[in-house]
């Protein structure tokens, strides 16, 4: 099921079978542009996927390619899970993990069904040991920089332990050095902020436990680091205006738990007056406060398009969202025919006085 983000403009996205047709009259124009008012011709109702601009920029940001892929086969199969899937025709060691970062952005359901991925035979760390971090520092230039790099962040020289789980991550993970630098200063920051201590460090196997989990997550290219690291820092800003919004008296850091149903809020753009809403009805209904509950309520309320505490008191819409589609199916955001036409009529001229430029 796709999850379509609240707010932003709606993007058209122009999918053409008959591209290679389309191809073929470009090259039987030639130069005079002939075959040219075929693009605009082609652009048809039923022809036209949409997608949202918030969607769109969640997708960029992510750097997330196969999830980007995922998200435009479950448009093109109208939110149908089963065939979005056989379309891509992907190993389930690629599938699985592409549709767990699209359902961490917000945009998709994974399937109820489905298994988690098996264990690779590999997937456990090797044990490395004293004579192939050795090696490895003797021979590998940039796996000795990064050890300096990641001495100077942490303030100590490393132990033997410490050089086994960095070469770890570097090695075995494969993640490049930006990234396991960013990674480490991401672990400080948050590890200072729990503590509220300035002097705070983690302790090395912590980091490696961290990047184990951005591989997990896919976070395995710079790109992709930035834009999760981008998130997380947008959560940071919301993460004491959120436990307040539930009933944390006292100012402390989230816990693990706490921090993954209050990203997707974030991620969702609820507002902290709906969050408190929501609390209170858990509180009302469960006679204490219960994350998973809450959570339900704030999905049904961000699925319905609701906005604002009074559009969920008052069983109101916003006008953008007026109907709901059936379960599993995209919302239309179809342009109309007189819409169509003028976009067709703007793409010709367009390409006349491009061609009438270029010749």
């Amino acid at each position: 099921m796709i999850c379509a983000p609240s707010g932003g403009d709606c993007l058209k996205v122009s999918f053409c079978p008959a591209f290679s047709l389309q191809k073929k009259k470009r090259a039987a124009g030639g130069k005079n542009g002939k075959g040219v008012r075929a693009v605009s011709a082609l652009l048809l109702p039923n022809e036209i996927l949409s997608m949202s601009a918030q969607a769109a920029r969640l997708l960029v940001e992510s750097g997330d390619g196969d999830g980007a892929l995922l998200y435009l086969a479950l448009l093109e199969c109208g939110g149908d899970q089963g065939r979005a899937s056989a379309r891509l025709r992907w190993e389930d060691g690629r599938l699985y993990p592409a549709w767990q970062r699209l359902a961490a952005l917000g945009l998709a359901q994974p399937p109820q069904d489905a298994p988690p991925p098996s264990p690779q035979p590999d997937a456990r760390p090797p044990e490395y040991t004293r004579g192939d971090v050795a090696a490895a520092l003797e021979k590998e230039p940039e796996f000795r920089g990064l050890c300096r790099e990641m001495e100077g962040m942490l303030g100590r020289v490393f132990t033997d332990s410490d050089l086994r789980c960095l070469y770890t991550m570097y090695d075995h993970l494969g993640l490049s050095v930006e990234v396991i630098l960013l990674l480490t200063g991401w672990t400080v920051r948050r590890e200072r902020r729990r503590k509220n201590n300035p002097a705070a460090c983690p302790r090395m196997p912590q980091i490696q436990r961290e990047a184990f989990k951005w591989k997990r997550l896919g976070v395995d290219t710079l790109d992709r680091a930035e834009g999760y690291l981008r998130r997380q820092e947008a959560v940071d800003q919301r993460e004491w205006e959120i436990l307040q919004a539930v009933g944390v008296p006292e100012r402390r850091p989230a816990v693990e738990k706490e921090r993954e149903f209050i990203s997707a809020w974030v991620e969702m753009g609820l507002s902290g007056e709906l969050i408190r809403l929501a609390y209170e009805r858990t509180v009302y209904q469960k006679k204490e406060m219960s994350w998973p509950y809450m959570n339900k309520i704030l999905q049904s309320w961000h699925k319905a398009g609701y906005q604002t505490a009074a559009q969920v008191e008052a069983g109101d819409r916003p006008p953008q969202r007026q109907s709901r589609p059936a379960p599993g199916q995209p919302r239309d955001f179809q342009p109309s025919q007189e819409r169509i036409q003028k976009n067709n009529d703007w793409l010709d001229q367009f390409l006349e006085e491009q061609k009438k430029g270029g010749s």
